[in-house]
């Protein structure tokens, strides 16, 4: 048990001896009752001023019970008291209200349930992009010694993440997303639809072990399903037969973003039927002139069209996957979003 609840048991131990103690020689004594408390409190504290003292038999062996027991109590919450301020205890208590106050003010966020290899990859990500969020695992020396890396953007509960009481403390009624990252496909899936009884809104993503589990967690009422020894299967295969051009783009982002601290980023897009860009040509679009951004490739149902021609016709429900930096993408994805209807007059087209 920790000190602070330690500390929470043995004071309320402790009241709840030195009242029946108070009503015990008020009935025994035949005094007032405000009068055998204040000689219960006495006694506990060992102060022992004389101004009363028992006259019965009975009184005066209950109060020889009382001291043995009572001081040893009063005794032993010194001790844990003292424990508390000089382990540093206190400053870790204040660390964790101040946390907890910080967790109860959280919306929009995100819950990270499971702080393993690939939980911790997801929150590094997080606090680079200060993304808010908060991780729930039953490890808590992995928990502290990462918030005592990133105090202002680290968040955590310790716990279950499969019970409910534990996703409410972490606020999943007002959460933008849920990560499931447990060990077992099964774990995630219990997760998933926990969290969507709890948040019929909230935007689920869950990882799959197994092949078998992305139907069951989709089934469960996750939005995306990521299965990390597929993507990881693919990605080798991919490098292994096409090493060049993977190999590049990856690394060229990573080096410049890292080593650099160039601003570039691929992000993809989705072309709505309403979009200023649907049904126009490339070469209509004029996308690089106008954004920036280069296209790299198109994706139209399960085809992807690597560095489209000039004339490929834009149309709803294609994915864009562009290239650039945060303002040329951000730029595109204004023009993406804007309607045709509010473009009028518009001679940038």
């Amino acid at each position: 048990m920790e000190a602070s609840k330690k500390i929470i048991v043995v004071v309320i131990l402790s009241i709840a001896l030195i009242l029946t103690y108070a009503y015990l020689i008020s009935v025994i004594e035949s005094v007032d009752y405000f009068t055998a408390l204040y000689f219960s409190i006495i006694t506990i504290t060992t102060t022992g001023y004389g101004d009363f003292t028992p006259k019965t038999f009975w009184g005066r062996l209950l109060t020889v019970i009382y001291l043995c027991v009572g001081v040893g109590i009063v005794m032993y919450l010194f001790s844990l008291i003292a424990e508390f301020i000089v382990e540093g205890k206190f400053g870790e208590f204040m660390k964790m209200k101040k946390m907890m106050h910080k967790i109860k003010t959280l919306k929009d966020h995100y819950i990270i349930c499971g702080y393993g290899r690939l939980g911790k990859v997801i929150g590094e990500k997080f606090i680079q992009e200060d993304i808010p969020f908060i991780v729930i695992d039953i490890n808590e020396n992995v928990l502290k010694e990462e918030y005592e890396k990133h105090p202002d953007k680290f968040l955590y509960i310790v716990g279950d993440a499969k019970k409910d009481e534990i996703l409410k403390k972490a606020r999943i009624d007002k959460a933008k997303g849920l990560i499931a990252t447990l060990p077992t496909d099964a774990d995630n899936v219990f997760i998933t639809l926990t969290a969507r009884e709890l948040n019929p809104n909230i935007l689920i993503t869950a990882k799959a072990d197994e092949k078998e589990a992305i139907k069951k967690l989709k089934i469960a009422g996750a939005n995306r399903v990521v299965s990390p020894y597929l993507i990881g299967g693919l990605r080798m295969a991919e490098v292994s037969v096409r090493p060049g051009i993977l190999d590049f783009l990856s690394t060229f982002i990573k080096v410049a973003k890292n080593e650099y601290k160039e601003d570039i980023d691929l992000k993809k897009y989705v072309i709505e039927e309403d979009s200023k860009l649907a049904y126009k040509t490339l070469k209509e679009s004029n996308i690089r002139a106008i954004t920036g951004a280069t296209i790299l490739g198109i994706k139209r149902g399960n085809k992807l069209y690597i560095n489209p021609y000039p004339e490929f016709i834009l149309k709803p429900g294609d994915i864009i996957y562009a290239f650039g930096t945060e303002e040329n993408l951000k730029y595109l994805e204004s023009i993406i979003k804007k309607k045709k209807n509010s473009f009028k007059g518009d001679n940038n087209e």
